[in-house]
């Protein structure tokens, strides 16, 4: 089934390591800890609420510089599905405009599914904005290179996470 739309950013990983490993990534604070950011960035979790409803905030330092982020999880049905907002945020974890000169949705919607195929889980994600404006639409899906590249990298530290500790 595939309704994407012209607005959504999609891509796809795939994992040697079961859903259930992937998943439990997605759902355990000192795991997001090891992998979840950008590869240039010092990631680290205020805190996990992972339910939904609940917020996953996050702290991004690095090349001088001092980010904010959350997720708002909306539907989580362990360990195929994974939906969320992601927005820049401030320390209490208020969204917040994103900190470079474009604009940009305040929100994106996130959803993450997995599905195993032999030894391997593939996570498909699919990014949608969320109320934007033309012009905030219009630099999402201008950047979606740059989101390739970045989800890439991060779901490639997810692959060395998932090696070191299941020793796969």
């Amino acid at each position: 089934m595939n309704n994407h739309t012209s607005t959504d950013f999609t891509m796809e990983y795939r994992f040697k390591a079961t859903r259930e490993q992937v998943f439990g990534a997605f759902s355990n604070a000192e795991a997001l800890n090891e992998w979840w950011g950008p590869v240039e960035m010092r990631n680290s979790v205020i805190s996990l609420d992972f339910r939904p409803g609940g917020i996953f905030h996050f702290k991004m330092e690095g090349q001088g510089q001092v980010n904010y982020g959350r997720f708002l999880f909306r539907d989580i049905q362990p360990p195929h599905l994974l939906e969320f907002t992601n927005a820049f945020a401030d320390e209490q974890a208020r969204v917040v405009k994103a900190p470079f000169d474009m604009p940009f949705p305040l929100e994106v919607l996130y959803r993450i599914t997995l599905r195993e195929e032999g030894e391997e889980t593939i996570l498909s994600l699919t990014g949608s904005p969320l109320e934007a404006s033309r012009e905030e639409t219009a630099s999402f899906l201008a950047i979606n290179g740059s989101m390739q590249e970045g989800f890439g990298g991060t779901f490639g530290q997810l692959a060395i996470y998932l090696h070191k500790t299941n020793s796969i």
